[in-house]
């Protein structure tokens, strides 16, 4: 059996959610990643893999061209649509209905909240309907679910709107192995010195960013560490708050990245768009044994149960408390991440979301062969 999996850009983060399942997708099934690329590359952090196909970006109207291209490659046998977007769920939907395959559309943030309509009049853009991820084309995307033969989610709350089944991000614990890397030698890479709480995350507003560099603010001698673009917190207020920038290291850097530092913060605000998100990264270090400090926004309570520190979203004092206490605590430190280790292997791991997306794929298989 062959398995596409449609990313609608691989030149941005997005097209990690679309890797992780395509990579589960290989423990079972032939699979092929594709998506359009823009002319400045792919996305940093996408490792090069001979089974991800790349096809150019263009505006349309020579869009056209590049549809008509993803729309030819998607060829397996059943198609996984990453997002409700054009270039994914629309060309997956054209191809099916050329071919006669199942369509699963993929569904991992809730797309219409980030554009939302009432912002549509005040910023034209959204609504240009030359670019190929116009909030437009995603509006009549998302309300076009009901077209693919199953869903899937990535969060509770995705499923209670969508219905489907729930495929958590997951993560491969055998490339995520704190058994792997050399902490010193990772702490020494990326100039860590001292107490260190690492943001791995895209710094979107509602990921928290703001909150966490104010409760860093209150820790004496603590440094925070943020992944992010040359063009990201490029603000006056940014300059004035002091961290240290980490570039988007490639995927098998991310591992050495999270046993650099003392702890992960996941500190999600309590946005319609946070609620739906579940973040990719609090997987990769619980993989990876870390402490974690996370907000109490989408799943993350029920993922972090027993294994990490929870506290209200937008609370300066709590999380800075729960990051002192962590930080003087060690042992405390270690067990939690231990903790977090053996629940990513038992629940998150490659293999067990491999086995959950083989299901779905099954069902839509014997689905068309009846």
């Amino acid at each position: 059996m062959k398995v596409t999996v449609l990313s609608h850009s691989l030149s941005s983060n997005a097209v990690m959610r679309a890797h992780r399942l395509a990579d589960a997708a290989r423990t079972f099934a032939d699979v092929e990643l594709l998506g359009p690329v823009k002319d400045a590359g792919a996305w940093a952090g996408l490792p090069e893999e001979p089974w991800v196909k790349r096809v150019r970006y263009k505006r349309f109207p020579r869009f056209f061209t590049s549809f008509a291209h993803l729309v030819e490659a998607a060829d397996g046998d059943v198609l996984i649509a990453v997002k409700p977007h054009l270039a994914s769920f629309g060309a997956a939907l054209v191809a099916a209905e050329r071919r006669a395959v199942p369509v699963i559309l993929d569904v991992d943030d809730l797309d219409v909240a980030f554009r939302p309509r009432s912002q549509w009049a005040e910023n034209p853009w959204m609504t240009d309907l030359a670019q190929p991820k116009s909030a437009l084309y995603v509006s009549l995307f998302t309300k076009a679910v009901g077209n693919a033969a199953a869903i899937t989610v990535s969060s509770t709350a995705l499923q209670r709107r969508f219905g489907g089944t729930l495929i958590p991000h997951g993560c491969d614990t055998n490339l995520f192995d704190p058994a792997r890397v050399d902490r010193d030698a990772a702490r020494y890479a990326f100039g860590f010195t001292g107490p260190t709480v690492l943001f791995a995350g895209a710094p979107n507003p509602h990921k928290g960013l703001r909150i966490l560099a104010q409760a860093v603010c209150q820790l004496p001698g603590v440094r925070l560490a943020v992944t992010c673009r040359e063009s990201d917190l490029a603000t006056e207020e940014w300059r004035a708050v002091s961290f240290q920038r980490i570039p988007v290291v490639p995927y098998t850097s991310v591992p050495s990245l999270l046993a650099a530092a003392d702890i992960v913060a996941i500190p999600q605000l309590d946005s319609e768009f946070a609620r739906y998100q579940m973040p990719m990264k609090i997987f990769d270090a619980m993989a990876m044994a870390k402490p974690i400090v996370a907000s109490t926004v989408s799943d993350m309570p029920i993922v972090l149960e027993a294994c990490g520190r929870l506290v209200p979203p937008g609370d300066v004092d709590r999380l800075a408390e729960a990051l002192a206490d962590l930080l003087a605590n060690a042992d405390e430190a270690r067990r939690l991440g231990a903790c977090a280790r053996t629940r990513c292997s038992n629940e998150y791991g490659r293999e067990q979301i491999g086995n959950q997306l083989k299901a779905v794929v099954n069902g839509v298989s014997s689905t068309r062969a009846m």
